[in-house]
C-alpha cells in the first residue's frame, strides 16, 4: 500500500473507532496512569488555508488537557507527579515555520496553551531569498506561498514567542543524526546551537528535537553528544505518554497535522500508536540511553 493508501486507510479506522466510541473510551482508559502523563504532539506548518482545522484541533487539546510550561516539566519529574486535574499536553512544532509564528501561535494562546517551537538554527539564519532553497536542500517541508517570500521565523519572531513559549534546537541545518555524521558536525549541529539559540534569546536553551522519525536518524554517538551539551530535555518521535519513570532525554512525541481531522487526532492519542511503535521505540531507547 502507498502513503496515500496508509492515509486513506487511517482516515477510514480513526472514523470507525470515533464513531463506534472506541477513541474516547482508550482516551479516557489513559487517565489510570499513576501519578498523572503529560503527551506530546508535534506539527510542522500550520498555514492559513488550515487554519480553521487546526483551531478545531487546538480547541479538543485544550478542553482535555491542561498546558505544559518548561517550569510544570520541571516540577513533574522534580516531585514524580503532574499536579494539574487533566493531564498535560505539549504542543510542538518542528522546523520554524513562519505559519508557526502567524498561525499557530496566537491559536495557542487564545485556548490557553503552550507551544514548544524547534527551530533548525540555520534556517532562521538563511536569507529569505535563499530559504526556498535551504527547504528543499534539506527536507523542510515549505507549508505557504508568503507575499514577502519569507518561509522561517525571524530571530525577532522568536524573541516575541520566547516571552509566552518555548523554544529549542532542531539542530542548525535540519540534518539526521545517524551514525554517518562527523564528531565535528554533531559538536556544530547540537551543541553550538544552544549556544545560538542562548545568544539570540537571552536565555538558556534546554530542550532539543531529534529531526526525522526514522531509526537510522537516532545515533548512540548523537545522544551522548545532546546530554554532554547540558538539554534538560530531549524529544524524539516514537509515540508515548511521558509518565514519572521517563527519561527525560528520550521523551516521545506523537504526530498531528494542522489538516487533519479529529477523529485522526483522537485515534493517534488513543494509544494505539504507541501500542503499534513500540518495538521501535524500544530499539531507540537502547540505542540512546545514557
Amino acid at each position: 500500500m502507498d502513503d496515500v493508501g496508509v492515509r486513506r486507510a487511517k482516515r477510514l479506522v480513526a472514523r470507525t473507532f470515533s464513531l463506534t466510541g472506541v477513541s474516547s473510551a482508550l482516551l479516557r482508559a489513559q487517565s489510570l496512569v499513576p501519578r498523572g502523563y503529560v503527551r506530546v504532539v508535534n506539527y510542522h506548518g500550520t498555514p492559513p488555508e488550515h487554519a480553521a482545522r487546526f483551531e478545531a484541533q487546538v480547541a479538543w487539546l485544550a478542553a482535555h488537557f491542561a498546558p505544559v510550561t518548561e517550569a510544570a516539566l520541571d516540577d513533574f519529574f522534580r516531585t514524580g507527579r503532574w499536579g494539574a486535574p487533566k493531564p498535560g499536553i505539549i504542543v510542538s512544532f518542528d522546523d520554524g515555520l513562519r505559519s508557526n509564528y502567524a498561525v499557530a501561535a496566537p491559536t495557542l494562546e487564545r485556548h490557553g496553551l503552550v507551544g514548544w517551537f524547534f527551530v533548525p538554527v540555520g534556517f532562521i539564519d538563511t536569507p529569505p531569498e535563499a530559504q526556498r532553497a535551504f527547504a528543499e536542500a534539506r527536507q523542510v517541508q515549505v507549508d505557504h506561498a508568503w507575499p514577502d517570500g519569507r518561509l522561517a521565523m525571524s530571530w525577532d519572531e522568536l524573541r516575541a514567542l520566547s516571552r509566552r513559549h518555548v523554544i529549542g534546537s532542531h539542530t542548525r541545518s535540519h540534518l539526521r543524526l545517524g551514525s554517518e555524521v562527523a564528531p565535528a558536525a554533531l559538536e556544530d549541529e547540537i551543541v553550538r546551537t544552544r549556544d545560538d539559540l542562548a545568544a539570540h534569546l537571552g536565555k538558556p536553551a534546554n530542550a532539543f528535537c531529534w529531526v526525522g522519525g526514522e531509526e537510522s536518524s537516532y545515533s548512540a554517538e548523537a545522544a551522548r553528544v545532546v546530554r554532554r551539551a547540558g538539554y534538560r530535555y530531549a524529544f524524539m518521535t516514537n509515540n508515548a505518554p511521558i509518565v514519572a519513570s521517563t527519561d527525560p532525554l528520550q521523551l516521545q512525541r506523537t504526530n498531528l497535522e494542522a489538516s487533519w481531522s479529529l477523529d485522526v487526532l483522537r485515534f493517534q492519542l488513543s494509544g494505539v500508536m504507541d501500542a503499534a511503535y513500540a518495538p521501535k521505540r524500544e530499539r531507540v531507547n537502547r540505542l540512546t540511553a545514557r
